[in-house]
C-alpha cells in the first residue's frame, strides 16, 4: 500500500504523546485572567459535586439521621475545644480518621481539605501570643535583648524580647484545635446533602428565617456561578488579540456590576419558583428522617468516647 494512505504513529498511539526530541520552543504562554476565572469557577463547582456524590455513598455516617449527625457535630467540636491534653486532642482525630475512611471519604482530601490552609491562618492570628510581651513565661528562645525597657508610643516591651514555652504550647494546642473542629465539620457536611442538613438544623430550634436565608445563599451561589462562567465564556469566544490589564480591569468592573443587576433581577424568579415547588418556610425532601438502632448506638458510643476524654484528662492533668 502506498504509504500516503498509511495511517500515521502518532494516531495509532494510545498513549500520552511524549515531547519532541527538541523540546519546547520558545516561552511559556502565560494564562490570562477570563481563563483563570473560568478554571476557577469550574473547579468549585466539580467539588461541590463531588462532595455530593460522598453524601450518596454508602458509608457509615451516610446511614446515620442527619439530625443526629448535627447533636453529635456539636458534642465533639465542644469536646474539642474544652480538652487541653493534646494526646486525646490527637487521639480524637484519629478516631475522625477512621470514620472518614468508613464513610467513603478519600484520607488524602480529608487532610488537603483542613491541614493545608487552617495552620497557615491560626499560625497568622496566634503568632503574637508566643512572645513574652504578650503572654510572658519561661523563655524558651531569646531573641532581643534591649538591655532594658524599651518605649514606643503607648507600648512598653520588656528588656528581653523572646518566645516563651507556655506562649508556644498555647499556640500549638490552639492550632490542634482548630484544626480537629473544621476536620469534623468537614466529614459530617460532606457526608450528608445539604437539604437533609437544613433539615436537620431545625433540631436545633433554629429560626425558619435563618434557614431560609442559608438555603438562598447556597441556591444563590450556583445561580451566579452558572452567569458568571456564560460571561466570561462569552468574552473569551469573542477575543482574539492580547488584553490588557486597564482592560481586563475594566471588564471586570463592569461584570460586577451586570452580575448584581441580574442577582436582583433573579431574587423574586427564585423565590417564585421555590414557593410553586411547595416550599413554605423548612425543606422539602422526599425521605423522612427516622431514628433507627444504629443512631442509637452511634449516640451510646459518642457519649462513651465524650466522657472517657474527659476522664483522661483529669487523669494526665
Amino acid at each position: 500500500m502506498n504509504s500516503k494512505y498509511q495511517v500515521p504513529e502518532w494516531l495509532l498511539n494510545s498513549g500520552e504523546i511524549g515531547m519532541r526530541s527538541c523540546g519546547c520552543i520558545g516561552k511559556r504562554k502565560k494564562v490570562s485572567f477570563l481563563e483563570k476565572t473560568i478554571n476557577d469557577i469550574a473547579k468549585f463547582l466539580k467539588e461541590v459535586i463531588f462532595f455530593e456524590d460522598i453524601a450518596f455513598e454508602k458509608g457509615f455516617l451516610q446511614k446515620l439521621d442527619p439530625r443526629v449527625k448535627v447533636i453529635s457535630l456539636i458534642i465533639l467540636i465542644l469536646t474539642a475545644t474544652l480538652i487541653h491534653n493534646v494526646v486525646i486532642l490527637t487521639i480524637i482525630y484519629l478516631i475522625s480518621c477512621i470514620l472518614a475512611k468508613i464513610s467513603c471519604v478519600s484520607l488524602k482530601l480529608y487532610f488537603k481539605r483542613v491541614w493545608l490552609i487552617v495552620p497557615l491562618f491560626t499560625a497568622v492570628t496566634v503568632l503574637p501570643s508566643i512572645f513574652n510581651y504578650v503572654r510572658p513565661g519561661n523563655s524558651l528562645i531569646s531573641l532581643i535583648n534591649f538591655g532594658h525597657q524599651l518605649h514606643l508610643g503607648p507600648f512598653t516591651f520588656p528588656a528581653e524580647l523572646a518566645i516563651t514555652k507556655q506562649g508556644v504550647s498555647g499556640a500549638a494546642l490552639l492550632i490542634v484545635r482548630v484544626g480537629i473542629a473544621v476536620s469534623l465539620a468537614f466529614l459530617f457536611t460532606s457526608t450528608t446533602r445539604f437539604a437533609n442538613l437544613m433539615k436537620a438544623f431545625r433540631v436545633l430550634f433554629l429560626p425558619k428565617i435563618f434557614i431560609t436565608i442559608l438555603e438562598m445563599c447556597y441556591r444563590y451561589i450556583f445561580i451566579l456561578l452558572n452567569i458568571t462562567t456564560d460571561m466570561f465564556v462569552a468574552r473569551k469566544s469573542r477575543t482574539f488579540s492580547k488584553i490588557d490589564s486597564k482592560e481586563g480591569r475594566r471588564f471586570v468592573s463592569n461584570a460586577i456590576g451586570s452580575l448584581f443587576g441580574k442577582s436582583y433581577a433573579l431574587s423574586e424568579e427564585v423565590y417564585g419558583a421555590m414557593l410553586s415547588r411547595g416550599y413554605k418556610g423548612e425543606p422539602v425532601i422526599m425521605n423522612r428522617f427516622k431514628f433507627t438502632l444504629l443512631d442509637f448506638q452511634w449516640f451510646l458510643g459518642l457519649i462513651i468516647c465524650v466522657l472517657a476524654s474527659f476522664g483522661g484528662e483529669i487523669i494526665l492533668g
